[in-house]
């Protein structure tokens, strides 16, 4: 090819791409954050949007996890209600949502791969990252509200008329109930020596056996039966503690 003619290939083919311009790629910018009806196949990844066209993808958040996951849109029937779309039982499942009636989520579009597209028409999920705890707050925010329940104030009560003031009777009699005569506190020098113990708690179970106190010597705890009047009275309830196991008691006395 001579140089010519080269040069007017090249020509014709700079006219040619100048007047057919590459084609030009709409982005959808579509975020829509709200609530969605659950329902349909279990076997399917799909959902159906009130702003997405049938047979295009889209990534759907659950706000309450943050899991995301991409799901196939189907055609709008109409029965979505009030809510912004409708996830199948199997879209639901992939993102971990029970078998309740609706959920909170952001639906928008996405572009998978056409791996991740065969993927998800097999019903196979395919994940996203979870969506961070600060972006979900802010996606929260965006939910719908519920309008306000108007406030009724209660009607006034009636006004009761004053009830007569009732006569006092007279205070009815109590019968006179005998008076108890008054402790005798035992007194005297003499003690039975039971038990020498280290667990207070153990020693004041054991005075309480015997009728007896606590004496405390350093660490120690002293249990002693008492007081009698005279030894000999000592001596019997030595004898009665002894039959109880202590034999090693004894009897002492105390200023």
């Amino acid at each position: 090819m001579s140089v010519g003619a080269a040069v007017s290939l090249l020509a014709s083919l700079g006219q040619a791409g100048a007047e057919t311009p590459p084609p030009v790629i709409h982005e959808q910018r579509l975020d829509d954050v709200g609530p969605v009806s659950i329902g349909g196949d279990a076997a399917k990844l799909t959902i159906v949007h009130r702003g997405l066209s049938a047979g295009s993808f889209a990534e759907v958040t659950d706000l309450n996890s943050g899991r995301t996951v991409i799901a196939l849109v189907e055609a709008d029937n109409g029965s979505t209600g009030d809510a912004i779309g409708r996830l199948s039982a199997g879209t639901a499942r992939a993102l971990g949502l029970g078998t309740g009636a609706t959920a909170n989520v952001r639906i928008r579009p996405a572009v998978p791969s056409p791996a991740e597209q065969a993927a998800v028409r097999s019903g196979t999920a395919v994940n996203r990252l979870d969506t961070p705890a600060p972006l979900l707050a802010a996606l929260r925010r965006r939910l719908p509200q519920p309008a306000p329940v108007p406030q009724v104030a209660p009607a006034p009560a009636p006004i009761a008329a004053p009830a007569p003031n009732p006569v006092p009777s007279p205070p009815a009699r109590q019968p006179q109930r005998p008076k108890k005569p008054a402790p005798v506190v035992a007194s005297g020098r003499w003690f039975v020596q039971v038990a020498t113990l280290s667990d207070a708690a153990r020693a004041a179970t054991l005075a309480k056996s015997v009728d007896g106190v606590v004496r405390s010597a350093g660490r120690l705890y002293r249990v002693q039966a008492g007081p009698f009047a005279t030894r000999a009275a000592a001596e019997t309830a030595r004898a009665s503690i002894a039959r109880r196991g202590f034999g090693d008691a004894r009897t002492i006395a105390q200023d």
